[in-house]
Formats: C-alpha cells, sequence, structure tokens
C-alpha cells in the first residue's frame, strides 16, 4: 500500500470512529521515514460544551493551537462538559503511533480537525454550570509533563462551592473564596505547576446581563486565586466569545451584576483587555471610539466614589523585542490615551495618573504556544490598561 492509500486509509477509518471511545491510531505498513516520537507525550484536559447564558461554544485559534502541541506531541485529551453535573466525555488520543513521518502528520491534522469540531459540538445536559467540578475531572489525566487544562465559557459557575448566583459572590474577596475553598477541601487537586489555559472568560449571553469591567475584573481575580491556590497558573487567552448562546438547553441561573459604582473592590486592580478598547495596532488611537467611551463609562462613577487617585498603566506585548524602550513608551501612551477619555466623561484630571511598563512587569505572561512558536494570540493577552489604587499593586 503506497503512502497515499494509507492516508486515505487511516483518515477513513479515523472518522468511523466515536470520539467519546478514544481514536485508533493508524500505523504505515512500511518505516519509510521517522515514526511519530511517543517519547514526550504531553496531554491536555478540557472543560467545553454549550450552556445557557453563553455564547455557543467555537475554540478560538490560540485554544486550537494548544490542542495542535498536544497532537503534535502524541497525546491525549480528557474532555467534561460543565454541566452543573459535569459531563465526562472520556479520553481521546490526538496525536498517532504511525512508523512513517508523512502519515504521522496527516494523522495529527486528521484528529486536531475532528477534535475540535467534536468540542465546539458539546452541549451541557443538566442544568446549571460546574467549572471548578469540571477543572478537577480534566486534570485527573494529565500524567508527569502536561501540556495544561483548557477552559471555555464565562466562568460564572452557578452551583456550590461557587455559586456566582448567590449575591455578592461576584464581588468576594478572592482571598476569602479560596480560604472557604481550603478550609472544606475543595480545591482541585491536581493542578500542581498546571497551566489553565481560559477562552471567553467573563463573556455571556441570552438571560445573562453583560459584566462590568470591574465584574469582569473580579471574576478573573477569583479563578486566578482559586487556581494559584491549587498550584496551577491561570493564563486568560485573548480573544473573546461573542454570539448568542445555543437554543434549548438546560437552563442556568442569572448572575446579578450590581451598579459599578456600589461594588468596585479598589483593593484589587481593575483590569481592561484590548479586546475591550480596540486600539488601532502599534498606535494609541481607538479604532472604535464610541465603544472605548462605553466601556470607560462604567469605570466613572467607580473612580469617583473611590475618592483617591486612581493610576492608569498601559501594558504591551512583546512581540519577540530585544528592546523595551518602544513598548514602553506605546503603553504611556495608551494610557495616556484612556486618561484623556475619563477625563472627557467627567473625571477630574487630578484623581487620574498614568503610567507604561510595556512588557517588563510582573503579570506579563509568555507569548510562545506549547511548541515554542510565537503566537499573535498568545501575546494579545499582554495587551492592556489597569487601574489601580493608592498602594494597590499590579499584580495584586
Amino acid at each position: 500500500m503506497t503512502s497515499r492509500h494509507l492516508v486515505r486509509a487511516c483518515v477513513a477509518i479515523a472518522a468511523a470512529l466515536s470520539l467519546g471511545a478514544g481514536l485508533t491510531a493508524c500505523a504505515s505498513a512500511t518505516a519509510a521515514g521517522a515514526s511519530c516520537d511517543q517519547s514526550q507525550k504531553r496531554n491536555m484536559g478540557v472543560v467545553a460544551g454549550s450552556t445557557a447564558n453563553a455564547p455557543v461554544t467555537s475554540l478560538p485559534s490560540s485554544a486550537v493551537a494548544q490542542l495542535e502541541a498536544v497532537g503534535k506531541s502524541n497525546g491525549s485529551v480528557t474532555v467534561v462538559v460543565p454541566s452543573g453535573s459535569p459531563q465526562v466525555m472520556g479520553t481521546t488520543v490526538i496525536g498517532s503511533t504511525a512508523q512513517d513521518a508523512v502519515v504521522c502528520q496527516n494523522d495529527q491534522r486528521t484528529k486536531l480537525t475532528q477534535i475540535t469540531a467534536y468540542i465546539n459540538g458539546l452541549k451541557a445536559s443538566a442544568p446549571e454550570v460546574d467549572f471548578l467540578g469540571s477543572i478537577d475531572q480534566a486534570a485527573r489525566n494529565l500524567g508527569s509533563n502536561p501540556m495544561g487544562v483548557l477552559v471555555v465559557g464565562s466562568g460564572l459557575q452557578t452551583t456550590d462551592p461557587l455559586n456566582f448566583s448567590a449575591s455578592g459572590v461576584l464581588y468576594a474577596d478572592p482571598a476569602q473564596v479560596v480560604s472557604d475553598l481550603q478550609s472544606r477541601g475543595l480545591l482541585p487537586t491536581d493542578l500542581k505547576g498546571v497551566t489553565v489555559y481560559w477562552s471567553g472568560m467573563g463573556d455571556v449571553a441570552g438571560a445573562q446581563k453583560p459584566l462590568t469591567i470591574p465584574a469582569r475584573s473580579n471574576l478573573a481575580a477569583i479563578w486566578t486565586a482559586i487556581v494559584k491556590a491549587a498550584g496551577g497558573t491561570l493564563s486568560l487567552l485573548p480573544e473573546p466569545a461573542s454570539g448568542a448562546a445555543a437554543s434549548g438547553l438546560p437552563s442556568v441561573s442569572a448572575v446579578p451584576v450590581d451598579a459599578v459604582q456600589t461594588k468596585t473592590d479598589w483593593t484589587h486592580p481593575i483590569v481592561i483587555r484590548n479586546s475591550d478598547l480596540l486600539f488601532t495596532k502599534d498606535t494609541a488611537t481607538f479604532a472604535d471610539p464610541a465603544k472605548a467611551q462605553s466601556v470607560l463609562g462604567e469605570l466613572v462613577p467607580s473612580i469617583e466614589q473611590n475618592g483617591q487617585q486612581v493610576t492608569i498603566t498601559g501594558t504591551a506585548s512583546k512581540d519577540q523585542a530585544t528592546s523595551n524602550t518602544a513598548d514602553t513608551a506605546l503603553s504611556l501612551k495608551r494610557a495616556d490615551a484612556v486618561k484623556a477619555a475619563l477625563v472627557q466623561l467627567g473625571v477630574p484630571s487630578g484623581l487620574l495618573t498614568t503610567a507604561g511598563v510595556g512588557y517588563d512587569w510582573c503579570g506579563w505572561k509568555s507569548e510562545t504556544d506549547a511548541s515554542g512558536k510565537y503566537s499573535d494570540a498568545l501575546a494579545e493577552q499582554n495587551r492592556s490598561v489597569i487601574l489601580t489604587s493608592a498602594g494597590v499593586s499590579l499584580c495584586s
């Protein structure tokens, strides 16, 4: 059998197999090229599936890149749907054991396409949402050299012990949330040294009221603290989730989103994503000034209520630069642009000061994917504007 015919056979066999039961690798009849390297397998847990009150699941490029790296290592993924009762869908190999390099690469590409389509098609089968329990389940088969855990969803859990639909939980002190979970032995147990890649945190649809910038920031702070307490690191993937929720899904309770001026906790940084401000690339100009003003308008009552000087700090991606000089200058200009917009919205200029740190700061995250390749999608997570009150650090 030729390599071309073998590739066709492999694809046909893989397509006929159930992902829930796992994909059986197809081996070459001859060892015409280098075999697939099985010595550095890296596994990943995936928490994903469409739920009510959140956009339909659609893996962004940065998430697909993580799965691609798993496949290239010939590893596997364990998939869990974050229903109110987590649905463990099984563990699936997305690499190959072929003894021919060309067949191996085709196997990996085919299985990446299959697993992406499979995940995008998953839907919750039970009411409410449980991210904490789902992460715990997804992390149980990672092995000694894990690729990480990929989570897709809003992060608005609506089941105990982290029920954000209960009044005030969305604005709770992250340290207190962690303390409560620790005291009850409810933190995930398999996240030591693991990176949790999260896509779509805070992005909602359907009956769920959109989160304000302070609410989104506190939600991220809570999950960051939980993952850190469990021994891992949280990395928020940059692409926002958008669109409508799928119809006909089990119900999910709406999380109350209170008025900004009554619920902003200035003991933590307030992070504004670049995808919310939409700066034109390599400039300090808003691509959509009306949208930027709408986003920043949410912060006006909060800043005035705080009554203390707020520092607006711009951060930037490294983009493989060897010097931080240009990035520091650009990030400062973006901070100045945000200040000017807030002043125009009525914030006294004396309550605002600006700074730019470029990519040299405590919260900078790697801009290379799991295979070591630079990713502009991952670099996007380092492009932000952060507001802090007096005495609060950028990484509090």
